[in-house]
């Protein structure tokens, strides 16, 4: 087991302790999974509208990334748009179970654990997410239901505004209770895989674990919060910044020995450039001159006039180009469920006097754990 402080300290291991094959596959792959959901909704609304009936038009102009419908497009574009949103969330939820899942087992020391054995603990527990959100949507219905009655009542000729005016302390504490439940709610939707993972609690108790946590320690939640911001965002450029100058150092070395390269690289440095779409103008302004160099597309790239040979290669380099991408925003993810799974520990030992690390789990029977103790007297003796 690894040695925890048990404070804010914790969160600085989930950078080293997301390096893995193991849970940067799992993250890849749920990333994966949520881009070609919200990418098949998201052309399926513009079909939907017949304004998509060119693909290639639309990927000129979008790229794989549609960040929201133009206007004027019908109800239905917009109910195929949003229902691939609220698919790809919940996909993407049952997949940081799966690295939570991951990272908690690694935490622990349990390095015989498998991606396999992490895919089957969240397969299994895909109705306990949704039993997450249901249990909010229970919760909250109500006040929702509550509030259309009264303005109803509201409407009755002189007792309605009387009826609606003696409600007003009522109002005030279930405006409160309602505030509430919809930070748990969203605490639950960061926390919720994480509790699932090292708890093995159900959808009711992960949301009750939420409201919980929520409750007591609401300042602790903030700056934990922040700080996984910072490692998240401190992840992403790294690991960006590491597999760009890779890519410089590739260029510069053999690009010199193979002049048939470079135009290969440039056309799918363009292809990745269109792929963006808007967001490369987004994220070059974000950047600057100097971090889109450094870590993203240092010019505007334009298309080539290559062989067909050519234009197979550029494309098979453009699709490793995106796995890379992909890959980036694992770590990153696993990086964030790391981050989510140290802070629950803290909270959870600060709550209850346990730690999620020694608790009894059902898929570590005994001697799984590969441990050794610096403080034990026989470590002593040989130092």
């Amino acid at each position: 087991m690894n040695h925890f402080y048990n404070d804010i300290r914790d969160l600085f291991k989930a950078p080293r302790a997301a390096i893995g094959p193991q849970r940067i596959f799992i993250a890849t792959v749920g990333i994966i999974a949520v881009h070609i959901i919200y990418l098949v909704f998201s052309y399926s609304a513009f079909f939907a509208s017949g304004n998509g009936s060119c693909p290639v038009s639309l990927w000129q102009q979008y790229g794989l990334f549609i960040p929201y419908l133009p206007e004027g497009m019908p109800l239905l574009s917009h109910i195929i748009y949003f229902t691939g949103l609220i698919l790809a969330g919940f996909v993407l939820l049952v997949f940081n179970t799966a690295v939570s899942r991951a990272a908690y087992m690694y935490l622990r020391r349990n390095l015989s654990y498998t991606y396999k054995q992490a895919f089957r603990f969240a397969g299994k527990r895909w109705t306990s997410v949704a039993g997450v959100l249901l249990t909010f949507l229970f919760l909250i219905i109500p006040f929702v239901l509550g509030a259309l009655i009264m303005a109803a009542v509201g409407k009755i000729p002189w007792l309605g505004e009387i009826l609606n005016s003696l409600a007003t302390l009522p109002y005030i504490f279930a405006g409160m209770v309602l505030v509430f439940f919809a930070l748990s709610f969203i605490i639950a939707l960061f926390f919720g895989p994480v509790i699932m993972a090292a708890t093995e609690e159900d959808g009711f108790g992960t949301a009750v674990q939420a409201m919980r946590i929520t409750w007591a320690q609401p300042l602790r939640l903030i700056v934990y919060g922040i700080t996984t911001v910072v490692l998240v965002v401190f992840a992403l450029i790294f690991f960006l910044a590491i597999l760009k100058i890779g890519l410089i150092i590739y260029s510069n070395l053999f690009m010199p020995l193979m002049h048939s390269l470079a135009p290969i690289l440039d056309n799918a440095l363009y292809y990745a450039q269109l792929a963006m779409g808007g967001l490369d103008t987004a994220v070059k302004e974000l950047l600057g001159p100097t971090g889109s160099k450094i870590i993203y597309l240092k010019k505007m790239y334009q298309p080539l006039e290559l062989t067909t040979s050519a234009q197979v290669s550029s494309v098979l380099v453009f699709l490793f180009l995106m796995l890379a991408g992909y890959i980036s925003l694992g770590y990153t993810l696993a990086v964030a469920n790391n981050c989510l799974l140290l802070a629950h520990n803290v909270i959870y030992r600060r709550i209850t006097g346990n730690s999620t690390m020694e608790r009894t789990d059902s898929e570590i029977s005994s001697g799984d754990e590969i441990y050794i103790n610096p403080d034990s007297d026989d470590i002593k003796k040989l130092i």
